[in-house]
């Protein structure tokens, strides 16, 4: 099952963010793109966003910590490597983590 079959609301809401920051600076954005939507050598990755803008081309995964080994960490190392050997094509991890409620202040 692919991280975008599995992604939690956190992920989610962040990934929305993430493609509004983009289409704000003038890229265009393509959520959970096809293997249509990617070249040959990315057609087998479950990339979350592909953002364009002229010759430039970002590839984007959004994890929780808990999500972050989701298919092992070669998973994202391969998809990194893979993006790195397209001209004008990068990479980027984006971490999302809830926030930790503050514990209340107990006085004895």
């Amino acid at each position: 099952m692919s991280h975008s079959e599995q992604r939690s609301s956190l992920e989610h809401r962040r990934l929305l963010r993430l493609a509004n920051e983009y289409r704000q600076r003038g890229y265009d954005v393509i959520l959970n793109p096809s293997p249509q939507d990617l070249p040959p050598s990315l057609a087998d990755c479950s990339l979350d966003l592909v953002a364009r803008k002229g010759d430039r081309t970002v590839a984007a995964e959004v994890r929780s910590r808990e999500s972050l080994t989701l298919n092992g960490p070669d998973d994202l190392r391969r998809i990194s490597e893979s993006v790195k050997q397209l001209p004008n094509w990068e990479f980027e991890l984006v971490l999302t983590n809830a926030r930790r409620k503050a514990e209340p202040n107990l006085k004895d």
